[in-house]
């Protein structure tokens, strides 16, 4: 009996205890990290549309937490009850907490950071802040102006209970227009809310517990014009910085009409390469630059000096053959190219003798020779080599122009963004869209430079920089959208910069000797292209190794099939220096032949790959207005 006593008596203190628990309001919140005990907003509006914010927040940790952080919104998407709504913008600034803190800008918001992240707090904690919230750019609505403002977000992670606000207005309004909403997102609830106006002055209170993700909101209209003293972030520093592009365009286009390319290239009859020129010196003056395909003809062209002899190889695998090659050196170097002698020496560098030769294959070249290539390339792209034959001045005025159109870019990206205020913005901003139209100036200024295949490439290429140069600026949209002003001007100085890049296109003059020199090429590969069969005969009458004498030519050109496919109906002897798997004929050569250089190309360019590890609510509803936004514990 005595032992039931003592169980029903235990019974009855856990219930009390539990009621008790009820009682004092610390149900689910007990069981949190934390919970809002009283929340009170003290806003004065100003008439430039700006907020100067007090908020008083009392916390009580029910385990060990740093603090809390503060999460204010810097694009709102005001919606109404009524379905309308516009996107606008804000700046947070003059922030201020009694507790040490940090500011950051994180996913278009700003947060503020409460507390020490070496201190950890429980039981009450109390945290002050202040901020002025500025909405940033022109009227959206053009019959009336609006006070519309979230006092307290949808989203904080926990309950606030007690809440109690004061807004003080900066003149006169129409109280019968004013209303209050909270609730989740959406909600218009309003019966647990009390309000008082006293001339400019609105307080009020919340008999209502706000749960995760409730918030409280405000909605008056107010008579166009109410809002006075919009500051606009378009000033004399704005107008400067837009009237860059406008200059930059018209000193660029001044420059085209001075330096553009005038002399009309008259292209002659040429049966031969202009001479004394290598197969590497027409590879450079038909595409205005040297190219690693340019250097690697020189392989044919030493060959049939008589300086090395290529052996063709063929390796059985698991699954078909892998093509390869021999190179042999038959002697060493006694010309005056600096070029020719740079290849052949590193050509052999890594060679082994075999029967009194030095030789190397595919494999001793892989990953290794290609800084022999890029040294020549860079070699024959030096200005000494450039200002033969193109005009120095030229050449330098395109600097200039690259020059101008990033600070054009830079002119009309930096001010909004700046004037929006969110750092993070302002990074990727000027990251993404300079990445794109680097790119885009990149191919302009060698476009010329390019072979005619290539072309095709870079002209697609240029077409898609520019589209996602483009594309990229929406990523500076919202900063734009806070003034028409940018959203006029900023098209128009990106059209000024895609004819500033446009203008690089056509900005390569060339000397008296450049021009002449193209003419001769150029009427080279014509004939090349065009010979009939009759000529061609002709020419192997005169000089029967005419056809291997071409071919390092044809191989820069990019047409060497075409070239050995005129040649099936006419004797050409097997080559002294190149040495297939099958038997000769001018078909079998063809094909051997490109397997080979495709072999020879790959492994004279390959580098070494890197790896690494219900009431009324004013039209309003809760969470539907600016500011607000939310917060939580950490």
């Amino acid at each position: 009996m005595r032992r039931r006593f003592k169980l029903l008596l235990i019974f009855c203190l856990l219930f009390f205890l539990s009621f008790n628990v009820k009682a004092e309001g610390l149900t689910s919140d007990a069981y949190g990290p934390y919970y809002i005990s009283s929340y009170d907003v003290d806003m004065v509006v100003n008439r430039d549309n700006s907020f100067d914010i007090t908020e008083k927040i009392s916390v009580y940790f029910n385990e060990p937490r740093h603090g809390i952080f503060r999460k204010i919104p810097l694009s709102n998407e005001v919606k109404r009850s009524d379905g309308t709504g516009y996107t606008n913008h804000a700046r947070v600034s003059k922030v201020s907490v009694d507790s040490k803190y940090s500011t950051s800008s994180e996913n278009g918001q700003y947060v503020i950071k409460i507390g020490s992240a070496s201190e950890t707090v429980t039981g009450p904690m109390s945290y002050t802040i202040k901020y002025h919230y500025q909405i940033l750019g022109y009227d959206q609505i053009d019959s009336y102006d609006e006070l519309y403002f979230n006092l307290i977000g949808t989203e904080w992670d926990t309950s606030i209970s007690n809440v109690s606000f004061r807004i003080t207005m900066p003149k006169e309004f129409d109280k019968e227009k004013l209303g209050f909403s909270y609730g989740s997102f959406g909600s218009t609830l309003t019966s647990d809310l009390h309000y008082d106006v006293n001339g400019n002055v609105i307080t009020g209170t919340l008999d209502y517990k706000l749960n995760s993700y409730e918030g409280l909101s405000v909605r008056c209209e107010l008579d166009e014009g109410y809002f006075d003293q919009i500051k606009s972030s378009v000033n004399f520093i704005a107008y400067l910085l837009y009237s860059i592009p406008f200059v930059c365009v018209a000193i660029s286009l001044y420059i085209y009409s001075k330096f553009r390319s005038t002399d009309y290239v008259v292209e002659t009859v040429e049966f031969y390469p202009p001479e004394g020129l290598n197969s590497l010196d027409v590879g450079y003056i038909y595409n205005g630059q040297s190219s690693s395909k340019d250097v690697v003809s020189l392989l044919i062209y030493l060959a049939n000096k008589g300086y090395v002899k290529i052996t063709e190889t063929e390796e059985k695998k698991l699954f078909g053959k892998k093509k390869g090659f021999i190179i042999t050196k038959l002697k060493d170097y006694d010309g005056s190219d600096s070029n020719e002698e740079k290849f052949l020496k590193g050509l052999f560098k890594r060679g082994k003798e075999v029967d009194g030769y030095i030789q190397v294959t595919n494999s001793d070249l892989e990953d290794r020779f290609y800084t022999t290539i890029g040294s020549i390339v860079m070699n024959k792209n030096s200005d000494k080599n450039r200002y033969q034959i193109y005009d120095k001045n030229s050449l330098k005025k395109k600097k200039y122009i690259i020059l101008m159109a990033i600070i054009s870019f830079l002119a009309i990206t930096v001010w909004p963004l700046y004037s929006y205020g969110d750092d993070e913005l302002l990074i990727l901003g000027l990251l993404f869209p300079s990445i794109a139209f680097s790119f885009s100036i990149g191919l302009a200024a060698n476009y010329l430079n390019m072979p005619d295949k290539a072309k095709i490439f870079i002209k697609i290429s240029y077409v898609f920089a520019i589209i996602m140069s483009s594309l990229s600026c929406l990523i500076i949209l919202p900063a734009l959208k806070i003034e028409k002003f940018y959203l006029v001007l900023f098209p128009i100085g990106l059209l000024f910069i895609i004819i500033m890049i446009t203008i690089l296109f056509a900005l390569n003059k060339r000397t008296e000797y450049g021009t002449q020199i193209l003419g001769k090429v150029k009427g080279f590969r014509n004939f090349l292209e065009t010979a009939e069969k009759e000529k061609l005969e002709a020419l192997v009458m005169d000089d029967p190794t005419y056809f291997y004498n071409i071919l390092p030519y044809t191989y820069v050109f990019g047409i060497s099939k075409k070239w050995i496919k005129k040649f099936e109906s006419i004797a050409v002897e097997p080559p002294t220096w190149y040495y297939g798997t099958t038997g000769f004929d001018i078909v079998s050569f063809s094909d051997s032949f490109e397997s080979t250089m495709s072999s020879v190309s790959s492994s004279f360019t390959s580098s070494p790959s890197s790896s690494s590890d219900g009431g009324f609510s004013g039209g309003g509803f809760s969470g539907g207005g600016s500011g607000g936004g939310g917060g939580g514990s950490w």
